[in-house]
């Protein structure tokens, strides 16, 4: 049987794809046929322009897309496998690119993060994703493995667990190594950061009493080292290993502990009041989304969508996780009573109606968002520069990142 087509749509040119998956790449071309949207690609790369993505049969091929700028060309097109290969966040990552890639990260098939936080961040809001940071030669073999996998038309599920499982043993033996090295502040803070993370990676294992363990000890370490916000962003995260203990008292009484401010206050007096009425699931689903496990969150209330208060969690939860087309699909008219909520409403249409490959419907949503107020139409300007920033990313100019 003949391979599939791969197009690669690059992060500035072939030259600005990293070298060691550029590497990679260039050895895979050997046994398939790779297409890029570059104006550079080296032999035995076809090289694609933008105005010739028209011309491929898109459900026999595979996108591997690199920027999140691609996202409003890449996705309409609808290929057969849709892989998002992305590093993290730059630090000062302009908000537009942020939306971009949680966008990309949604409706893609498969998503291969660039470094750890962004790995677990996406771990929670969808299934089908690799870590490929380049700390681990093992690590990253089960991610390449895993694309070539899901282009072939084979399930992962087998390489999810075994790259965090792996993952979550390479954790446990730098904590060992650096409970050996602590001889100043930096390595203890390098140590209680990992216990933290090494919890993360046992609660998706689905080890939530060894998740509680090293959370806790994690939580001890920083209040020892004088960390400020700990109970928020670490403490608070026993909320969800107890819900997977099954203890759903303790996890909202967890997070009434951490409650700080007056909207966490209504939100733990919302969680008391849910519980006391006997909606247990909508109180697991609210609990879960406090914690960032959108995906879990969203599996509990798809099933009761049909109930105005679940119906709007998991609005909520689907704009988080970048489902678009599932928000839009599920908010009502009463969403929309006031002029805010109509221009909000109007820029969520436009962008389901962009990515749904529907541009000249997106743009009439985002002029009609402006109307009446000039500053709204920043989704026109947006999709400007987005336009703007895809013509540069096949040149090597990597000024869009």
């Amino acid at each position: 049987m003949q391979a599939q087509p791969i197009v690669i749509f690059p992060n500035g040119g072939w030259r600005g794809i990293p070298p060691g998956l550029k590497s990679w790449l260039e050895e895979l071309s050997r046994k398939r046929k790779l297409l890029a949207v570059a104006d550079d690609a080296p032999n035995g790369v076809e090289t694609l322009a933008l105005e010739q993505l028209g011309s491929v049969n898109w459900s026999n091929a595979s996108a591997i897309v690199m920027h999140a700028a691609w996202v409003h060309i890449a996705v309409p097109l609808k290929p057969r496998c849709l892989i998002a290969v992305l590093p993290g966040p730059e630090p000062e990552e302009a908000e537009l690119w942020s939306k971009c890639r949680l966008w990309l990260c949604a409706y893609a098939t498969m998503v291969v993060a660039g470094s750890e936080a962004f790995y677990l961040e996406q771990s929670f809001r969808r299934g089908s994703v690799f870590l490929m940071d380049g700390l681990d030669e093992t690590s990253d073999l089960f991610a390449k493995q895993a694309i070539e996998w899901h282009i072939d038309g084979f399930e992962s599920d087998t390489l999810i667990r075994l790259q965090q499982r792996h993952r979550a043993s390479w954790r446990n033996g730098l904590l060992e190594q650096q409970q050996q090295e602590i001889t100043d502040q930096a390595s203890a803070q390098g140590y209680a950061d990992g216990l933290f993370f090494h919890s993360v990676y046992r609660y998706l294992t689905g080890e939530a009493d060894y998740a509680r363990k090293l959370l806790l000890a994690s939580f001890e370490q920083m209040l020892a080292e004088g960390r400020n916000h700990t109970l928020q962003d670490v403490y608070r995260f026993l909320s969800a290993i107890e819900l997977e203990q099954g203890h759903l008292q303790d996890a909202v009484r967890t997070y009434g502990y951490t409650a700080q401010g007056e909207k966490e206050w209504q939100e733990a007096e919302q969680l008391t009041i849910w519980l006391a009425s006997g909606k247990r699931l909508l109180v697991q689903a609210r609990l879960y989304m406090l914690n960032d496990d959108y995906r879990k969150a969203s599996a509990l209330l798809e099933p009761l969508s049909g109930d105005p208060e679940a119906r709007t969690l998991l609005v909520s939860a689907y704009i988080q996780m970048g489902r678009l087309d599932g928000a839009y699909s599920l908010m009502s008219a009463r969403h929309r009573q006031s002029a805010s909520d109509r221009r909000q409403w109007q820029h969520l249409q436009g962008t389901a109606l962009l990515l749904a490959g529907k541009r000249h419907e997106a743009i009439h949503c985002f002029l009609q968002a402006g109307e009446n107020i000039q500053e709204e139409l920043h989704g026109m300007v947006e999709l400007a520069v987005m336009d703007s920033t895809v013509r540069e990313l096949t040149r090597g100019n990597k000024e869009a990142n």
